[in-house]
């Protein structure tokens, strides 16, 4: 499974790759490990997007990583897990939404 994440201030985003094992996505599908670090350095790949290629991490196939899911109206919550190929952790003001959560 692979986790991209674009709240880039918390500490577990490595390049917009959570490096977390296990994962909690909570009944509003927010993620529930967010953790914001107001010192972390986030870089500003806008500047200068289209002179060069963002450095981002390479693609994860973590088949350790758990990801606990208590929506339970997302077609991937099968019992409690998340049974996508992968989830794209979004970046709101105060939330991290889960944006791969389709309703049933």
């Amino acid at each position: 499974m692979d986790v991209v994440c674009r709240k880039y201030s918390c500490i577990y985003n490595d390049k917009a790759k959570c490096s977390r094992k296990n994962l909690q996505v909570d009944e509003k599908a927010d993620c529930k490990n967010l953790d914001i670090d107001n010192e972390k350095i986030v870089e500003d790949v806008s500047l200068d997007m289209f002179s060069h290629e963002p450095d981002v991490a390479p693609y994860h196939h973590c088949k350790t990583m758990n990801i606990n899911c208590s929506s339970d109206k997302c077609i991937f919550n099968k019992n409690g897990e998340c049974y996508s190929n992968g989830i794209f952790v979004g970046s709101e003001k105060v939330q991290a939404p889960c944006n791969s959560y389709v309703p049933r």
